[in-house]
């Protein structure tokens, strides 16, 4: 997974800064830190009072990586792609490929 940030105007970029580019390696999503974590965050989201579509028991270890064996074979089949891509109206562009 990788997110690249371009800030479009070089006066608002601070430091000197326009370009953030961030890897990720996709087997972070099947560690079990990373399940525990999420079940830790949809906890605390019931806590404050929002529904969620999907209980925290729901999600497990065997679950994730069955996620995951999916996302790898949909890469596999069809490329990688574009999770998300935002433009600001400032000319910040977000990117966020898998």
């Amino acid at each position: 997974m990788k997110i690249k940030v371009k800030i479009g105007k070089k006066r608002e970029a601070k430091h000197g800064i326009r370009h953030i580019n961030l890897a990720f390696p996709n087997s972070l999503l099947k560690s079990r830190l990373v399940v525990k974590i999420i079940r830790q965050g949809m906890k605390k989201e019931i806590e404050k009072s929002k529904k969620l579509a999907i209980s925290p028991d729901y999600i497990d270890y065997k679950f994730v990586k069955t996620l995951y064996v999916c996302l790898k074979s949909v890469i596999k089949r069809y490329g990688h792609f574009n999770l998300v891509e935002v433009d600001a109206a400032d000319g910040t562009k977000v990117i966020i490929r898998i």
